[in-house]
């Protein structure tokens, strides 16, 4: 799974099918406990003190730790944003708003749907005005897709 940058529109789109029912994967992209399980890599990107308010309105963030294989940590920083819409277990539409973006504040829409046994989940994350920050999410959405893929959509 590739998640593709459209410069143009300023927007990053992502599908895959995960091999997970509806309810699992939209706990593991809700759940504090769960997102600090499986969002990141060891040796590579690593979140913590996830805050989940999961309703309209609500707030939420997490901090983070860029890592390079070598070195001592390179980065640290959070993202929060707010919840636009939640309908479980089918839809989340939220802000995000990174610290190393200065904040800039762009929108993330998840689609989640059944799909035979699984689900198929379809990710537009709109907003960006820079194409090289679009592009930069996209490399980092299909990092984050890969770790949900692998690690967050695991039985419970």
């Amino acid at each position: 799974m590739t998640a593709i940058a459209d410069p143009a529109a300023g927007a990053v789109h992502a599908s895959l099918r995960l091999e997970a029912p509806v309810e699992r994967v939209f706990r593991a992209l809700t759940d504090p406990k769960r997102l600090a399980q499986w969002w990141g890599q060891a040796d590579q990107y690593r979140t913590s003190d996830w805050q989940v308010d999961l309703r309209p309105g609500g707030a939420w963030s997490c901090r983070t730790q860029s890592l390079r294989p070598g070195e001592e940590i390179s980065g640290q920083g959070s993202v929060r944003g707010e919840f636009k819409r939640v309908e479980p277990p089918r839809l989340l539409e939220y802000t995000w708003s990174p610290s190393w973006d200065g904040f800039a504040t762009t929108l993330v829409r998840i689609e989640l749907t059944p799909e035979g046994a699984g689900t198929r989940l379809k990710l537009r994350h709109t907003g960006f005005t820079s194409a090289a920050v679009c592009e930069d999410h996209a490399r980092g959405w299909t990092g984050v897709l890969g770790w949900l893929e692998a690690k967050g959509v695991r039985a419970e």
